[in-house]
């Protein structure tokens, strides 16, 4: 199932955001990319990626991002897999708890004949992010 596409998707998230490669941002992302999940404000295409990243990489400086498994169904491509890092700056409103914490998700990147991201939607688990960062019900 490791298709063009499929690797592609494995190479983004490998080389571009575990690499903190912004510098590939356009090759992966096509110009009138929309990432539904992104906060208010942040623009469309690749500068805006570069934003949704550079936001990550600021509240989880040593975060990462470890694929469990990738699936393609026509042209999406499925990622499913977990983020960890340690919490050094605000991520959705909480500043920095310096927690160490693993964050669920599932992507879902429907991508052009070449391969670049037209579309980006996540499932994503924030309660249990929440609760790893010590606020909302069932926090420790």
């Amino acid at each position: 199932m490791d298709d063009e596409l499929v690797a592609r998707v494995r190479r983004f998230w490998e080389d571009a955001f575990n690499g903190r490669n912004l510098d590939l941002i356009d090759d992966f992302v096509a110009p009138g990319y929309v990432n539904h999940n992104a906060l208010p404000g942040t623009p469309p295409g690749a500068e805006g990626q570069r934003e949704v990243m550079t936001r990550l990489w600021a509240a989880f400086p040593d975060g990462s991002f470890e694929i469990k498994h990738l699936a393609r169904d026509g042209d999406t491509v499925i990622c499913v897999g977990v983020m960890s890092g340690t919490h050094e700056g605000t991520l959705l409103g909480v500043p920095a708890t310096g927690r160490r914490v693993e964050w669920r998700q599932c992507h879902l990147l429907r991508v052009d004949a070449d391969g670049r991201a037209l579309e980006h939607n996540a499932i994503r688990d924030d309660i249990g992010l929440m609760r790893q960062f010590g606020v909302g019900p069932g926090a420790d």
